[in-house]
């Protein structure tokens, strides 16, 4: 997120450096967040196996489903921003769009202290189940508006729609998968190691290939300058 912020700063301020330079940094941010991702699921996994306490045993397996969604996803639209860099709606939006899926847990967290917030039956411990949806459709609402805005922003803001609509119905469908449960106790003997290095590698892999798919900028020599006995490269 400071790296997000940092890169929306700079370019706002014709900071084209900072900007490329905080670019360059998602080459090691993304990765590390990426292997970060599987570490996560198997802690949630793992406190659900041991039915830690009411809590994850009730809501691990479906939280797996969810999380098992939105990193993939930042990653997706992370590298879809790296293949439309030079089309400044599409890049932008996609970069921002990775925002969307941080409101969520931060929202479904600051529902349940409202006063008369209902924890009870369908709502679920605490409240959890109901406040999750309600700060998914949010999100879903929020960035299928934004889709609609602009034709360049309807790919990076649309992946993050599909995403939390798809976050919503896994939670609510993975109960019923016969499998899945065998499935999360499989995810907890996996090697923890192995499978973040994977995940990290992938990411960097997918980056720099949408980093090499768009060409540099051609640079031409002011004819004007030449007469000077100096070339002047000029970006187009």
């Amino acid at each position: 997120m400071a790296l997000l912020s940092v890169q929306s700063w700079s370019v706002h301020r014709s900071k084209l450096a900072w900007h490329r330079t905080a670019g360059l940094a998602t080459f090691v941010v993304l990765p590390l967040f990426a292997a970060a991702g599987p570490l996560a699921l198997q802690g949630m996994a793992m406190l659900w196996r041991l039915q830690a306490d009411p809590f994850h045993a009730e809501f691990g397996a479906r939280l797996v489903a969810a999380d098992m969604i939105a990193g993939p996803s930042v990653v997706a639209m992370v590298v879809y921003a790296f293949l439309s860099r030079r089309r400044v709606m599409a890049h932008s939006s996609a970069m921002l769009a990775t925002a969307l899926l941080v409101l969520p847990p931060i929202t479904g967290r600051l529902l349940p202290a409202i006063p008369g917030f209902p924890r009870d039956g369908w709502a679920g411990l605490g409240g959890f189940r109901l406040s999750f949806h309600l700060a998914e459709g949010f999100t879903l609402v929020l960035a299928v508006l934004l889709a609609t805005r602009m034709k360049d922003a309807r790919i990076g803001f649309g992946l993050a729609a599909a995403a939390t609509a798809a976050q919503m119905i896994g939670f609510e469908v993975v109960p019923n998968i016969s499998w899945w449960n065998g499935w999360v106790i499989v995810l907890t003997d996996l090697p923890a190691g192995w499978m973040a290095l994977a995940a990290g590698c992938i990411s960097v892999s997918l980056l720099a290939w949408a980093w090499k798919k768009v060409p540099p900028r051609k640079t031409l020599r002011d004819p004007a300058a030449s007469h000077h006995g100096g070339p002047a490269p000029v970006s187009i």
